[in-house]
């Protein structure tokens, strides 16, 4: 460890007593420090770049750098107190850590902030293992929710790992606190300085890796971070460094919960572009709503589920036929955006979409055929029969019901509020042929059979993590077909039972037995 200040130093003309160091890392030492005049603890940050300064042990002078790296160090001080500065500006979102004070001493910078109780998330997981998916996604969530505040002033963190994520321990809440690596981009996005950007290997993207790697604004990059995060808080394993992807996909520890595998690797992708394009994107492929349909799949026991509502996916979700939310179903609900989905409304574009999916419009072609045929005989045949007395029906007397149809009805299902486009009975429920989205995640598709508002019949079915069912319904539950999960390829195909696998077997994605 480098040499720190002694206990009971005092700073800033003795405001601040030193109690003891908390950490220290190649470009800086964090104290743990009493406030004198108001008696609270808080953390200090010294800069203190380990390979390039030295310190009297007497009057804990710093010198910065030899004559030759000099100018180098005075450069990387500089930006530690615009890196304070920086984050000062960030006070108003409380999952960032707040910064009261930023002073020169000792020939060095320091800069004064709250004393986070509790521990990080590092240290959580290698006590006390791998932590439960509710709270690792809670964690994670509300990371993200400041890390997208953060890029909202042009900030890119470019250290988001487990051991910067503190959990207060009053109120379970996760503070992102060292800012050392940051970056501060100007309105078009470009770097406003030059300081070299550290790596912490696992969680650092592939550009961190290149020279001028994020000299450009880019979300993406803490994207990557955020993610290889909850891969570790979840696991309990270091994800592998961003240069072994670049030949070898992203892979997973038996047992690791099967839905958050699509949006992990997509996250965590060697090319940035391919990534959410935004933090809140990320966070939103991880919504409860969304989580439940494929829950872990360590063998072939796997657990699919379209009642996403559920965390087992067990648990059945419905719709009383007059529109009233049962308890699942509110909580469901509440979760998405307090209640506000009504007012949401997602634009479709019915015929563009048909052209994605040439099987249902040979299903829909057929049906319709079949409907014209079974006309048309009951037509011939009463013409064919001239006994007056089988009071065969007259051409006036035969009437043929054109379906009703709609375009983007708001339709409150069983998997919440989506999108619906097709053919409604008369109470505007859907029955007969219709599409519907589901605007959580990246989107969810049902194309197929409805009966008075249940996915009731032959369907196609996408889920946001891109999984597909090609089968039929009964009820909003899978009744029999192929499971296909998209990341591997491995499908199940058979019957289901509760909206679980049933008979039938789970295969490769050469179609080899597992």
């Amino acid at each position: 460890m480098a040499s720190g200040l002694k206990k009971g130093t005092l700073l800033h003309h003795g405001m601040y007593r030193i109690e003891r160091i908390l950490g220290s890392g190649g470009f800086g030492i964090t104290y743990l420090a009493t406030d004198l005049g108001l008696e609270r603890l808080r953390a200090i940050k010294e800069f203190f770049p380990k390979d390039y300064c030295d310190r009297d042990e007497t009057t804990s002078h710093v010198t910065l750098g030899t004559s030759n790296t000099a100018e180098f160090v005075d450069k990387l001080k500089k930006k530690f107190i615009k890196e304070a500065r920086n984050i000062a500006n960030l006070d108003q979102h409380q999952g960032i850590i707040t910064i009261h004070a930023v002073f020169e001493e000792n020939n060095t910078a320091y800069y004064v902030m709250d004393y986070i109780e509790g521990e990080n998330l590092s240290e959580i997981v290698k006590r006390d293992g791998p932590l439960a998916i509710e709270k690792a996604i809670k964690y994670i969530t509300e990371v993200g929710n400041a890390l997208n505040y953060v890029h909202e002033h042009h900030i890119n963190h470019l250290d988001i790992k487990p051991a910067n994520i503190m959990i207060r321990r009053k109120d379970d809440s996760p503070i992102l606190i060292d800012f050392g690596l940051s970056k501060q981009y100007d309105s078009e996005g470009l770097q406003t300085s030059t300081t070299p950007t550290g790596i912490s290997h696992g969680y650092a993207p592939f550009e961190q890796y290149k020279e001028g790697g994020v000299k450009e604004f880019s979300p993406q990059t803490d994207v990557y971070s955020l993610a290889a995060t909850l891969y570790y808080i979840v696991s309990g394993k270091v994800p592998p460094h961003a240069t072994d992807l670049i030949e070898n996909p992203l892979s997973f520890p038996e047992g690791f919960p099967y839905f958050l595998k699509y949006p992990l690797s997509k996250a965590m992708s060697t090319k940035r572009r391919q990534r959410h394009e935004t933090v809140k994107a990320f966070i939103s492929s991880l919504k409860p709503e969304d989580v439940a349909t494929v829950i872990e799949v360590p063998n072939r026991n796997r657990s699919l589920s379209t009642s996403e509502n559920s965390r087992n996916g067990n648990i059945p979700v419905s719709e009383n036929r007059n529109g009233s939310l049962q308890t699942s179903d509110k909580n469901n609900i509440r979760n998405k955006n307090n209640g506000n989905l009504g007012n949401r409304r997602r634009k479709y574009n019915f015929p563009s979409y048909f052209k994605k999916h040439k099987l249902s419009i040979v299903g829909l072609c057929i049906t319709l055929v079949v409907i014209t045929g079974g006309v048309l005989i009951a037509v011939f045949s009463s013409t064919g029969n001239s006994n007056p007395k089988n009071n065969t029906p007259t051409d006036e007397d035969v009437v043929v019901n054109t379906p009703k149809r709609v375009e983007n009805l708001a339709y409150k299902s069983s998997l919440g509020l989506c999108s619906y486009t097709g053919e409604v009975d008369d109470d505007n429920l859907p029955n007969g042929h219709g599409i519907a989205t589901w605007e959580t995640g990246e989107g969810k598709v049902y194309d197929g059979v409805w009966s008075h508002g249940r996915m009731y019949g032959p369907a196609n079915y996408i889920h946001s993590s891109g999984d597909t069912f090609k089968g039929t319904f009964i009820n909003d539950e899978y009744n029999h077909g192929r499971y296909t999960i998209s990341s591997t390829g491995e499908y199940f195909e058979g019957t289901f039972k509760n909206g679980q696998p049933s008979e039938g077997k789970w295969y490769d994605k050469n179609g080899k037995i597992i």
